[in-house]
């Protein structure tokens, strides 16, 4: 019996002085690299070497690294609380995924992660000489955990988490090499006696399988399988092909063009740029998840989605004929597990606090704004229609066992803890004394597209005298079923041509194949998710290449003449171990192309519109996989 519950409320030091006040979490690369900031970094890597190490609080107590991140999963136990799970035979423990509480369910779950390594690096500083405490603690009140912004120009794996070792200042006075904490997380036997089992309980041929069970340590692009002797080693020790992840997240084997021409990426930073508008989505969970719930064009991207592809752009896996496999960051029940997912979840963290910023007045409070989560967790048995007041197990409040819900963290400011963009006290943001939230609205904005802004920049340099560009804007939409392939996790690759222009990850853990009364269920509910690829960044760079008089001007008419005769839309199903998988596998499979008009302003501090999209059914008709005409 549980007599007490770890309350998380979040680091509530370093606050102030001005009114509402709180530090910040900052991007890892500039927060570790700036020398102010030195003992920080050294107190924070102690900190989470020994909370990852620590033989003081074995892997079966609640509040080891292990068990934390296998709140997210495996090894598919009660945290902090004594009951069973309301899904049987799911994989994917408490986490909320295709769900409108996928933001705020991470929430509180990154203030427990940030909150442990805070009071163990109070542990720490009582280690020091005496003399030297005060200083540490006043750097210590001020950390909040980093976040790595995998979406901005040349973004690639930060080098404070791809370095091996790591030399830190110990309380005795010495320095000391250690194994970077942030490269990958160690066990000292093999996870599967700690509850990491395989996940794929059908593909267990050393050929193709993901031995996570045998692991010791956290890969990222592993090799495929471990049918050789060094393969298998490499599984147990782990591997980081960290180069791997940044030619992922550049985009790099995509589109062949000539980067002197046309540098830079659209992708992702597309895709950051729309999701951070203050107009692009007109309901709270069309920005929140995956789920299916509008027939809007628009929504069909959102922060989940963003975040999956950047789960296996990062773990790897869904590539034809590639020499890697999937890591842990690819799937679901084990991605916690990896120390690159705390900094990404930050990030997304970030990101939906300053569409919250930007958008203050959408939520789902209103039942027309709520969905049911079909799947369910833990927590959650399938098909409940989750509101603001559903509790955000197994996060609790205080030692009574008050669980958070989405209202209680809703706000920033009672979290203790901010991010660079958002900074409303600052003096800049008052006129005689006076906040003006018109000036603090237009800086975020002014921010984000200096950070994001990559489609918009290029119809903006293209016209340089001119206040504003209204172009047309296009969308592939895609709508799928979550369970289509048993759960098997696959990838949904998009090409104009032979460039690929973008992918959907289907982030989504098999349910047990034995014994799993609830496994149809889950199939038989449908659980339809969907997913966006901007594409008007792609046909820009054709149009500005080769194929102009094709393309004349990015209207509807030669566009959908383009995708269905000249460079033709296609798609491709594949899955982790790289299979390719028929789309008659996938009835569910519908792929459209949308077509819109798009306003871009040279003024930064003015959001990108976008409105006026109509399905261009011409393009996937009589297709399979493609979305037909109503009939």
């Amino acid at each position: 019996m549980i007599s007490q519950t770890y309350p998380i409320t979040g680091i509530k030091e370093g606050l102030g002085p001005a009114p509402g006040q709180t530090p910040l979490r900052q991007e890892i690369s500039a927060w570790s690299e700036n020398p102010e900031n030195v003992q920080q970094v050294n107190l924070f890597l102690l900190a989470l070497r020994h909370f990852q190490d620590n033989d003081e609080i074995p892997f079966t107590a609640k509040l080891s690294y292990f068990q934390i991140a296998g709140i997210h999963g495996f090894p598919l136990k009660p945290w902090d609380e004594n009951t069973e799970s309301k899904v049987p035979d799911l994989q994917d423990g408490y986490c909320t995924h295709n769900s409108v509480l996928f933001p705020t369910w991470h929430r509180p779950y990154l203030m427990l992660f940030e909150q442990r390594i805070y009071e163990i690096m109070l542990e720490i500083i009582a280690k020091f000489p005496e003399q030297q405490r005060a200083t540490l603690l006043k750097h210590a009140n001020a950390w909040r955990f980093p976040y790595w912004d995998w979406a901005v120009e040349g973004a690639k794996v930060p080098a404070i988490v791809s370095d091996a070792k790591r030399t830190v200042l110990l309380p005795s006075g010495l320095t000391a090499e250690i194994d970077n904490p942030l490269l990958t997380f160690r066990t000292p036997e093999p996870m599967g006696k700690y509850g990491i089992t395989r996940i794929h309980e059908d593909k267990t041929h050393e050929a193709v399988d993901a031995p996570y069970d045998k692991a010791r340590a956290t890969s990222r692009y592993p090799p495929v399988g471990y049918a050789e002797p060094h393969d298998l080693e490499a599984w147990v020790k782990g591997v980081q092909k960290d180069d791997i992840v940044a030619d992922a997240l550049a985009e790099a084997k995509w589109y062949k063009i000539d980067p002197t021409v046309h540098p830079g990426r659209t992708g992702i930073r597309d895709a950051v740029h729309r999701l951070l508008s203050d107009n692009y989505f007109s309901t709270y969970r069309g920005f929140a998840t995956t789920a299916k719930g509008q027939s809007d064009p628009k929504a069909y991207l959102s922060l989940e989605f963003v975040h999956n592809n950047i789960h296996n752009w990062v773990g790897g896996g869904g590539e034809q004929g590639s020499p890697y496999g999937h890591g842990h960051m690819t799937e679901v029940p084990v991605a916690a597990l990896d120390p690159i997912f705390w900094l990404h979840h930050c990030n997304v963290d970030r990101q939906f606090a300053i569409w919250q910023a930007l958008n203050p007045n959408l939520w789902f409070d209103k039942p027309e704004d709520q969905l049911p989560d079909k799947e369910g967790n833990w927590s959650t048995p399938g098909g409940t229609v989750v509101t603001p007041k559903t509790p955000l197990a197994p996060f609790h409040k205080d030692k009574n066992g008050t669980v958070w819900n989405s209202d209680e963290v809703r706000y920033l400011k009672d979290l203790g803890y901010s991010y660079p963009e958002l900074q409303p006290w600052l003096p800049k943001y008052f006129v005689g004394g006076v906040f003006k939230e018109e000036l603090y609205i237009a800086d975020i904005k002014a921010q984000v597209n200096r950070l994001y802004s990559s489609t918009r920049t290029a119809f903006l340099a293209a016209s340089p005298d001119t206040e504003e560009v209204k172009e047309q804007d296009y969308i592939v939409n895609v709508e799928y079923e979550r369970f289509a392939l048993g759960g098997e996790p696959f990838v949904i690759h998009i090409y104009v041509g032979q460039n690929k222009v973008g992918q959907i990850y289907n982030f989504v853990a098999p349910p047990r194949s034995t014994g799993c009364a609830n496994c149809e269920v889950q199939q038989g509910a449908r659980s339809l998710a969907v997913g966006q690829v901007p594409i008007t960044g792609a046909l820009y760079r054709d149009a500005t290449n080769d194929r102009i008089a094709e393309l004349q001007g990015l209207g509807k008419t030669p566009i959908t003449h383009y995708l269905t005769n000249v460079n033709l839309l296609t798609w491709k199903v594949v899955t982790l171990d790289g299979q390719e998988v028929a789309p008659e596998k996938l009835p569910s499979l519908k792929i459209h192309v949308a077509g819109g008009k798009a306003k871009h302003f040279a003024n930064f501090r003015s959001s990108s519109e976008y409105n006026e999209y109509e399905i261009l059914y011409d393009i996937t008709h009589g297709r399979v996989g493609g979305l037909n005409r109503p009939a």
